[in-house]
């Protein structure tokens, strides 16, 4: 079985994926490599003496230096803390369900929202005065506001 190919091949040239300058930590690995290399090369040129203790400390000592630049290299990378995303801004502003008072009668319930109890939670948002009316709650003359003149004006208004 023979396979026909008709279309027309191309070569695009190409450099490859590798970078074209040394990395930090490539630089480092190749020169720790080097001096790992030079020190086994000198080493085993220098004729082993025994008795002398100057040898044994200067091995030493180069074998402290090799284990260093060794460690170094395997720093593990540092994290760094991803910021957080700012939460989006709400298109309407929310009435605080904690000032929600409910009255159930005997045809239908009504949740209202004293001004005061608003203003408390810090809901600074410019109120309708056409929701408005006037009442007294534990003594004190208040302004309240239904939740459904509330949602008509554009707030969000939860259901409870």
């Amino acid at each position: 079985m023979s396979v026909e190919f008709r279309s027309k091949s191309h070569h695009i040239a190409s450099r490859g994926i590798a970078e074209g300058s040394v990395s930090g930590r490539r630089f480092a690995a190749l020169l720790t490599g080097g001096a790992a290399a030079l020190a086994l090369v000198l080493a085993t040129a220098i004729p082993a003496k025994a008795d002398k203790k100057d040898d044994l400390a200067k091995a030493l000592i180069a074998a402290i230096v090799v284990g260093v630049i060794a460690n170094e290299l395997n720093d593990k990378p540092k994290h760094v803390p991803v910021p957080l995303p700012e939460p989006e801004p709400v298109k309407q502003p929310r009435v605080p369900s904690v000032c929600a008072i409910s009255i159930d009668g005997a045809e239908r319930s009504v949740t209202l929202y004293p001004e005061s109890c608003l203003r408390a939670e810090g809901f600074d948002y410019r109120l309708p005065r056409g929701c408005a009316n006037g009442a007294t709650i534990f003594g004190e003359r208040d302004r309240v506001y239904s939740a459904q003149c509330l949602r008509d004006a554009g707030f969000r208004v939860s259901n409870r």
